[in-house]
This record gives C-alpha cells, structure tokens and sequence, in this order.
C-alpha cells in the first residue's frame, strides 16, 4: 500500500535543498551573460487509453530540481534567477494523479525564486526570452520544443 500525503504538507526531497541550490548556481556561472535556459521535465507516457507508464522525471531536470512531477519545466538566467512552472493544486485530479507541490508552495520547498502554473508558459515566455543574448534548452531529447522556443522568439522579435 503506497502512503498518500495530506493536501497541505509538502514532500520531503531526500538531497538537500541547498545541493540543488549550487547545481542551479554551477549551471548558471557557466552561461552566457544576459542568457537564459529552458529546461522541460520529461513527458508522461501514455500506456493505453487514459493509463500512464509511473512517472520519473529526468535525471538532469531532477538534478537541478529535485522535482519529481510531469509537466514542469525549470527556467534559470545566467544571473542565477530560477523560475519553475509546475501543475496547480488540484485536489481532485490529486485523487487520480497523487500530490502536486503546486506553485505557491514550490519557491520555499525547492528553493527557487518564483513559480508559476505550467498553464501559463506560453503568455510567460516572451517576455523572459526579451532581450536574451542565448537561450539554452536540450534541442536531442524534446522533439516539440524546437519550434516551440522559436514560436516564443518569433513573439519576441514581432514587439
């Protein structure tokens, strides 16, 4: 029997909050001044008709993070601002999916500067690739995300 937590009490993350800290700060010291990178969690798979395979997030997603839920995605400027963008706080799909650390909780949780639902991603991301000079993401592992960072610059350069 797998132990369920209550709505209002957050997940503990088995590292330390500050080693994801310093991976994020590592990452950032590296990139370009003035440059940002997206960095999507792994999608869920369909097993057939509404059954998923178990979730696991990937391993350099969960290394930044230690978030562990599906459609999330970590934004990190090169000056060290971190942004998560994760799934609300549903109590009913929680009933069917399991808990969600949802955006309010996730900046003191995970330690990141701001968070927002993944609902908004697309009204959000213009205006933080606005005057970027690079944009990092992992163009081998997400198909779709290519032209989705162009649709997102193509707004950009149309201001």
């Amino acid at each position: 029997m797998t132990a369920t937590l209550p709505v209002d009490q957050t997940p503990l993350l088995e590292t330390p909050v500050e080693q994801f800290q310093a991976r994020r700060a590592r990452l950032a010291a590296q990139m370009q001044a003035g440059s940002i990178a997206i960095i999507p969690s792994a999608p869920e798979l369909v097993r057939n008709a509404d059954a998923h395979f178990p979730y696991r997030a990937d391993s350099y997603f969960y290394y930044l993070t230690g978030f562990e839920e599906p459609n999330a995605w970590l934004l990190l400027s090169a000056d060290g601002h971190t942004t998560l963008l994760c799934q609300a706080k549903n109590p009913e799909r929680e009933i069917w999916d399991g808990y969600r650390l949802g955006p309010q909780a996730a900046p003191q949780a995970l330690a990141l500067d701001a968070a927002f639902a993944v609902e908004e991603l697309d009204a959000r991301l213009p205006d933080l690739l606005q005057n970027r000079s690079a944009v990092y993401y992992p163009f081998m592992r997400h198909a779709a995300l290519a032209p989705q960072i162009a649709q997102w610059l193509g707004q950009v350069r149309s201001r």
